[in-house]
């Protein structure tokens, strides 16, 4: 790999061999003309030789001069190749066949820290830290075995004592025929390299470390997380169970309430003044407004659990905006509102929930009916835009109005603009915010329009398609109670003694043969021993529940074809797919009217 200036020979050129010829003739010319005697020639002659004699040195002097040119180009070449040998990037060295220096570039000096002279003719293992000592032992033995091209990685020692990471390439090769073996290497400085292996090692111990750490600190985390999930679920369960036994502590005395005054306003027990007429309507009205209170609450409270959900099907757009002015043109008629209602022609149906549904177009028109000075008007439009696939329930009024600054906090729960002591307008200011959420279930939005001494119009749009509004859901005409006549035999289940004791006696003066029980136990053994032919369980029965009774009476051969009402006073969800999975044949959520509960046997007994 690397020469001393002494060992390059300039190689004999063409140039080089013509010009000797030429030498060889002019000598011979020189020495003809000595033996010769010039006296014999002739002039001519001697003009010739002479001619010749000075082509001969032109020729000469040219070849010398392409000699020079040539040895000085051949003296470029040498420069430069000692310039690439001695300044290469990577040190090289010559060793002999036992390993001392021979040779070395100026750049394996100055990786060694030590003049060029003093490396020549020393072992290179001076250079090797004695720990490596034997991997290069070994690695020489693989060179010489192996005859090919091997590396190898070692830590040595400069000159000055300072150490550092080498890579070693060497490569076997012998000096002329009969020659002993030399080896040339080439090394390379890799401590740089090496540093950053093992800053990358140490860093990568340190993640692992960290991952470790972060791993533990993340499955504390996790059973942290676990134990408050379970706190949570235990909370919504007692929550759940609160709100269950809320809603049927409140609803079952309201449900007493308000069936015997709808009993006594339909003449059950006696006819009555127009002034008892006059305070059995305000205790009604009172105690529907404490029911929708108390349904408006827990609503809101299922909804904002997101323990809440739709069910979605067909629902006759006739149906649900007769049901909603039927229940609020009482309480329009008592203020002079006139009510008005506009369905846009070839609406028949819609895909919602149709209680939920009700229930917004109930909130809004008791709201604008609220609102609504007397003898104001209130109402109620539908259109449908088929290119848009929406549907729209406009509800507007002629009342007070809403001034743009408070329309952004409407929607709110438990807000309402008149927030003075004495406020003008009864309520708890959920109506809006019950709204707005079950319409959003609906994947709907709703908007406002109002100003203040102009009225409002609040308009929910829904999804609506061509396909849905093609549905067979015509309005079908709203059951009658219709009383079956005896002997009409009657179960009805309940451990609620005045709602126990008013069933009985409004279902006796109906025409119906009743019995009672009060406990499931009961139930079952009433329903074996009379075989009634319906039966209205309540769910929330001591000892054993509704559901269970509702379960034996199904698994009883000879009463399983018995119609059963299921009663609740819990209205918490799920409650009816619970019931009709029992085997309930309807289901009616507490406080239940007296028609409609007459409506409900009815429609069994058919």
């Amino acid at each position: 790999m690397g020469a001393s200036e002494d060992d390059v020979q300039p190689a004999e050129t063409p140039q080089a061999a013509l010009a000797a010829a030429i030498r060889q003739r002019a000598e011979r010319i020189v020495g003809m003309a000595e033996e010769d005697d010039l006296g014999f020639r002739t002039p001519k002659e001697i003009r010739e030789l002479i001619h010749e004699l000075r082509v001969h040195q032109i020729q000469l002097e040219l070849q010398n001069d392409e000699l020079r040119r040539t040895q000085y180009e051949l003296e470029l070449v040498r420069a430069r190749y000692f310039d690439l040998y001695d300044l290469a990037p990577v040190g090289y060295l010559t060793l002999n066949a036992h390993g001392l220096i021979q040779e070395a570039n100026l750049t394996a000096a100055s990786v060694l820290h030590a003049p060029r002279r003093d490396l020549l003719r020393q072992p290179l293992t001076r250079y090797i830290l004695p720990e490596d000592q034997d991997r290069y032992y070994l690695y020489r033995r693989a060179l010489v075995a192996a005859g090919d091209p091997q590396s190898c990685e070692l830590h040595m020692r400069r000159l000055d004592g300072s150490l550092f990471w080498a890579r070693l390439e060497t490569t076997v090769a012998h000096e002329g025929a009969g020659g002993a073996d030399v080896y040339r290497m080439v090394m390379s400085d890799i401590s740089a390299r090496v540093q950053a292996e093992d800053d990358l090692r140490e860093l990568n111990a340190m993640l692992e470390q960290r991952v470790d750490q972060r791993t533990a600190a993340l499955g504390a985390s996790e059973q942290q997380l676990r134990r408050v999930n379970a706190e949570l679920t235990q909370s919504l369960r007692l929550k759940d169970e609160f709100l269950a036994m809320m809603s049927h502590e409140l609803r079952t005395p309201l449900n007493t309430i308000l069936v015997m005054t709808e009993s006594l306003r339909e003449n059950l027990y006696g006819q009555l003044t127009e002034r008892q007429r006059q305070i059995l309507a305000m205790v009604m009205q009172s105690g529907q407004h404490l029911l929708a209170l108390i349904t408006d609450i827990l609503d809101l409270t299922r909804i904002a659990a997101g323990r809440e959900s739709l069910n979605l099907g067909p629902v006759a757009v006739d149906d649900i905006c007769a049901t909603a002015m039927m229940l609020i043109r009482p309480a329009a008629q008592a203020k002079g509102i006139a009510v008005r209602q506009l369905i846009a022609p070839g609406i028949t149906a819609l895909r919602a929930d149709a209680r939920r549904m009700t229930q917004v177009l109930v909130n809004l028109l008791t709201n604008a009916v609220k609102f609504t000075p007397a003898g104001g008007e209130v109402g109620l439009e539908v259109t449908a835009n088929t290119a848009q696939e929406r549907i729209r329930f406009s509800v507007w009024d002629t009342g007070i109005g809403i001034a743009g600054t408070d329309q952004g906090r409407i929607f709110e729960p438990f807000t309402q603009i008149d927030g003075r002591l004495a406020r003008n307008y009864e309520g708890l200011g959920l109506g809006l915010s019950l709204v707005q959420r079950l319409v959003d279930l609906h994947g709907g939005s709703i908007t406002l329009e109002s100003a203040p001494g102009q009225g409002s119009r609040f308009t929910v749009s829904l999804p609506w398609a061509t396909a849905e509004n093609s549905l067979s859901a015509a309005s079908a005409p709203l059951a009658t109670p219709a009383v079956a006549a005896p002997p009409r035999r009657v179960l009805i289940a309940d451990d609620h003694e005045p709602t126990l004791a008013l069933y009985e006696d409004l279902l006796a003066k109906c025409g119906y043969h009743v019995s009672v029980a009060r406990t499931g136990e009961e139930a079952l053994a009433q329903a074996r021993a009379a075989c009634p032919d319906v039966v209205v369980m309540d769910i929330q029965l001591p000892g054993m529940d509704g559901l269970t009774a509702i379960r034996y009476i199904r698994g009883d051969p000879t009463i399983s074809g018995v119609p059963i009402i299921a009663l609740t006073a819990l209205a918490m969800p799920g409650d009816r797919e619970r019931c009709l999975t029992a085997g309930a044949s309807a289901y009616l959520a507490k406080p239940v009217s007296l028609s409609t509960l007459l409506a409900t046997i009815d429609e069994q007994l058919r």
